[in-house]
């Protein structure tokens, strides 16, 4: 069900995006709203109808978060503000990441699962009463035809972006496909303290994303060399760290403030180069660090079970190190070619 959801929310996000951009954005973000509500899923009679619940649940994920996204920076009224709002927006998700799932837990071990996502059609009904009154009707954000979209993915830093993010998301579930097993079996932890740390990680999550809005809003890109820097000593470290629950638990605690940092910056860095030179590509700039962050946790999970076959789990670190290589590499030709872009085009700037 979790894999299903994930490849229908990567593959389905950027046809849905290309062909609802001539919508109008207000309408558009109510309705998306209300499908993503998972009512039809507490109510699904067997399990092919609750699947196919689920399928439109994934459908329609990606796009929400993209307009939302899409909707802040068009309203934003500066840059300093855009990063700002973009930064909060992102910490919302993580804090809903966070909070959610163990509420969900909660409320389906009290009465039943069909509870919790009854719990989320609520939830998502006051959010489309709020959106409906706090939304602006006239939206600026240009609607455009495929063609025209289709335009922004010919830009070869666009697709450094794309190469970027796939890999940053691949560096975090290269080991954290298998957090659990690593926390009980390899550190030693009792189901209880699992839970704990569990939390813990979580939020820190949050922390790192409330630091990646500040990352993004001072040159965020040109800023992610050190921690890269980092995060590689971090992964080589890796196996050895997991001989002892203390320094297990620290490398992980650092790995998880470290790594999501990228997050607001190569989101703004889609969108300025969709704003500067593809308007028309807006909305689907906006689609593409969560599509290509579920394709990276795919293809880290993949070589994660594969390093876990034939090396074992402490050694899921070199995983993760191979691909915190290549996002490094890929980091250092963006911002060599936005030096160079910054330089033949004085007013335009990633950050």
């Amino acid at each position: 069900m979790i894999s299903l959801f994930a490849w229908t929310y990567a593959l389905m996000t950027p046809v849905v995006t290309l062909y609802t951009n001539r919508f109008n954005k207000y309408r558009l973000l109510l309705v998306l709203i209300f499908l993503s509500g998972t009512l039809i899923s507490s109510f699904a009679p067997n399990y092919p109808c609750f699947l196919f619940s689920r399928v439109v649940s994934a459908s329609v994920a990606g796009i929400l978060e993209s307009l939302i996204q899409a909707i802040v920076y068009q309203l934003a009224p500066n840059q300093k503000k855009r990063l700002a709002m973009t930064a909060l927006v992102y910490t919302g998700f993580s804090i809903a990441t966070v909070l959610g799932l163990p509420l969900r837990t909660l409320i389906a071990d009290l009465w039943n699962w069909q509870a919790a996502f009854i719990m989320v059609a609520g939830v998502t009904a006051i959010s489309t009463v709020l959106a409906a009154i706090l939304v602006p009707r006239k939206l600026t954000i240009p609607a455009s035809g495929i063609r025209d979209q289709l335009t922004l993915l010919r830009d070869k830093n666009i697709w450094l972006g794309i190469g970027f993010v796939t890999c940053a998301a691949a560096t975090l579930y290269g080991y954290y496909t298998y957090i659990r097993p690593l926390i009980r079996q390899t550190l030693g932890f009792s189901t209880t303290m699992l839970s704990v740390i569990l939390m813990l990680l979580g939020g820190i999550d949050v922390i790192s994303s409330l630091l990646s809005g500040r990352l993004g809003a001072k040159n965020g890109m040109r800023r992610l060399h050190g921690v890269y820097l980092a995060i590689l000593f971090l992964l080589a470290l890796f196996s050895t760290a997991m001989r002892t629950p203390a320094t297990g638990i620290l490398v992980l605690s650092l790995l998880g403030l470290l790594i999501p940092l990228f997050s607001s910056p190569i989101q703004l860095y889609f969108l300025n180069i969709a704003s500067s030179k593809y308007p028309a590509g807006v909305m689907l700039a906006s689609s593409l660090s969560p599509v290509f962050y579920n394709i990276g946790i795919a293809t880290s999970s993949l070589t994660a079970a594969t390093t876990l076959r034939h090396f074992g789990l402490a050694n899921l670190g070199w995983n993760s190190f191979a691909y915190a290589l290549i996002t490094l590499l890929l980091l250092v030709l963006i911002n060599r070619r936005t030096a160079q872009a910054a330089s033949a085009d004085g007013h335009f700037t990633i950050p």
